[in-house]
Parts: C-alpha cells; structure tokens; sequence
C-alpha cells in the first residue's frame, strides 16, 4: 500500500469533493430547494400548512426507514450502486412533481424523494469520506457536509428565479435534470475503498480486504446496546426536528412577515450560508480541540437563535439566523464525526444508517408539527419554543456522551 500525505492525497479531492458536490444538489433539492415552491402549491390545492408539511414528514420517514438499507447495500455492495439509485429516482420525483393536481401526488412524490435520500444522502456520502480518512476525518466530513449549507443557500434563489420565468410546474423539467449530471462523477471519479486503488486511508491503514472480525469498531448489534448509541440518536433526533422544522416553514414564516418570494429566499442565504462557515470550521477546530466542547458550543448557539425566534421579534429573525445557521452547521459535521469516532469503520455504514434512521424520525416530524401548530395557533411562537427545548436536550446528551481519547481514534 502507498501512504499518500497532504492535498495531494486522493481522498480529498477524488471523495470529499464528488461527495460535497453530490450531497449539495441531492439534499438541497429535496429540502429548502422545494419549499419555495410552497405558496404555489398551497394555492393550488387549496390546503393548510399542516397539510403540505405533512408531505415533508413522510419524505423524510421514508428517507428514516429505508437508510439503514441504504447503509447495508454501501457495506455489502458499495457506495456507488446506491448512489446511482438514489440519483435516478431524484430526477425521475422531481420531473414528475410538475404535474401535481392531488395532496396524494404530492404524498408519493415525497416519499419518492425520501428513498432517494436513503441512495444518495447523509449516510452514503459520511461512510464514503470516512473509509478514506482516519486523520483529518473531521475536517474531511466538515468540508464534504459543508455541501449542503452551499446549496440550501444558493439553490433557493435559482429555483425562485426559475419558478418567476417559467411558472412552478415547468420549472421542475429544469430543476429534474441537475440530478443527472452527477451520473459521471458517481461512476468515474469515486473509489469505493483506498486500497482498491494501493493507498491507504489518511492516517491509518486499509481495512478492506482484512476479515470483517479484523477491522476496527463495534459490530452492528453490539453498538446498538450502548448508551452512547442512544445518546447521539437522541441528540440527532432534537436537532434534526429543529432545523427541519425551521427550514421547512422558514419561506412562509417570512412571507408572514411581509417578504415577496423573493425577499423569502433570501432568509435561507445567512442560515445556510452560517452553516457552511460552521460545518467547516467546527470540523477544523475539532482536530485541535475537545470535540465535546466545540460540539456543546455548536448547541448553544442553536438554543440562542432558537430562543430569538420564538420573540417573533422581525429585527431579530436576521440575527437569529445567522446563530441558528452557525450552530447548526458545526453539530451537522461533529454529529457525523462523533459517530464515525466512537463506533469505528466496522460496520460505519449500517450504524450511521440507524442513527439517520432516529435523526430523520426527528426531522420528518418537525416540518409537520411545526405548520401544524401555525395553523392551530396563528403563529409560529410555540414551534420556535419547542426547538430551543428540544436544542437543550441534545446539548445533555452530547455532554454524557462518552467518546474514546483523540491517541485511540
């Protein structure tokens, strides 16, 4: 095996960089890059927020059940069969929600872009980036999650502009063909493990090729029986409902404010743009660092831009955002990093499947519960107060979590 070292090494530009590009379109398209066309189908339905944002929910449950399959097929078969699944049924979701005319063609479609996730997602692009890295795994999974803070800041504005020059519907025969031309970078540019091309990974030395018994980490099962496992899935849990539940009813919350559709998509830029800043730099100063410490900052600064949102106050929904987006980015990265630190490369796959299972659960209810709570209340006061409740759950779990000295990683 040859030990590549710096930026010269594979890894970084051969998987974090397709792995960034693939998660900015697949993530983004199916989550803030669809809400800005809320309004119109609203309108067009004739629905109530709680039940579009229904469909939200039953995306990401889909995307819930079906990671842990996801997870299974990259440790049996590889990354890149999953992918190119995941990939197709996106392009094919997408092109298909322009000729909505039911709530129960919005509920499938969903749910179609739900299992895309699962071949496409979170868990495929961490277990890719985390074969190929052992030292600077943190900063390789910052930079690689740093993707989807790039696209949920940008993709918005692209698909409002989109919508205002060719209508909702037609926009989406646009929109449906961006999936496609990830297709080369899947097949051509990924490798599935460092060795298969004579390196080894960052840091450590190749696993694959070793008995499934010989490489490092806890097996499946056994993981599941720890309390460290059920801490970070609960700590996934409140955080995911959080920042779903605000993303997804963020475009509406600010046309509540008086924002044309326009002026809406901009409120993604500082929550999404602060996202990126924080997935970066808190994958950074991990390395150097106690991740627990950089990780319960990360939350703070979610519980205060939770807690300014739930003033309802419009000058400081600016400010709140750009906290939010902040803390939110660095526990998106430390979450992926803490998982792949404590548990190992053994079965990385299917528990970050298991956990993706728990952290969608939790997102899959936000959104819903969210508008739901909107349409009882008149406001989105309560759903703000219970994301900053649920934001200080998960800064206790993440302190109780117990993970192994930076020497044994």
């Amino acid at each position: 095996m040859h030990a590549q070292s710096g930026w010269r090494f594979y890894g970084w530009w051969g998987i974090v960089l397709p792995a960034f590009i693939v998660i900015w379109v697949t993530n983004t398209l199916t989550l803030t890059g669809i809400n800005v066309f809320d309004r119109h189908i609203l309108d067009e339905l004739a629905i109530s927020r709680g039940t579009l944002k229904f469909g939200d929910t039953l995306q990401l449950l889909a995307a819930a059940i079906l990671a842990p399959v996801g997870g299974w097929i990259a440790d049996r078969y590889g990354v890149r069969p999953a992918m190119v699944g995941g990939v197709l049924l996106l392009a094919l979701a997408l092109f298909l929600f322009g000729t909505v005319d039911s709530t129960a063609d919005v509920y499938l479609l969903r749910i179609a872009m739900g299992a895309s996730l699962a071949g496409a997602g979170l868990v495929i692009c961490v277990t890719i980036v985390s074969r190929w890295f052992v030292a600077r795994r943190g900063l390789a999974l910052g930079l690689m999650l740093s993707g989807t803070s790039l696209g949920n800041a940008v993709i918005p504005q692209f698909n409002t502009w989109i919508i205002g020059e060719m209508g909702w519907r037609d926009a989406f025969g646009v929109i449906c063909l961006v999936p496609l031309a990830l297709l080369p970078l899947v097949l051509l540019v990924i490798r599935e493990w460092p060795e298969r091309v004579g390196l080894e990974p960052l840091g450590g030395h190749a696993a694959t090729g070793l008995p499934k018994t010989a490489q490092p980490g806890y097996e499946f099962a056994v993981a599941l029986r720890t309390a460290n496992f059920w801490l970070i899935g609960t700590a996934a849990f409140c955080t995911f409902y959080s920042i779903l539940g605000l993303s997804g009813n963020l475009f509406l919350h600010m046309q509540d404010l008086g924002y044309d559709d326009r002026g809406a998509a901009q409120a993604f830029f500082p929550l999404f743009l602060m996202g990126l800043v924080g997935k970066i730099g808190a994958g950074a100063l991990s390395e150097v660092l106690p991740r627990k410490a950089v990780f319960a900052t990360c939350l703070v600064l979610m519980l205060c831009g939770a807690a300014m949102l739930a003033t309802l106050d419009p000058e400081l929904v600016w400010p709140a955002l750009w906290l939010f987006g902040l803390g939110w980015g660095g526990n998106y990265t430390l979450l992926q990093t803490l998982v792949a630190d404590v548990f190992g490369p053994r079965s990385l796959g299917r528990i970050l499947g298991a956990i993706t299972f728990i952290d969608a659960s939790g997102g899959a209810i936000g959104p819903w519960a969210t508008g739901t709570t909107y349409d009882a209340t008149g406001s989105y006061q309560v759903g703000f107060v219970l994301m900053a409740v649920l934001t200080g759950v998960a800064l206790v779990c993440v302190m109780l979590v117990r993970a192994p000295p930076r020497s044994a990683r």
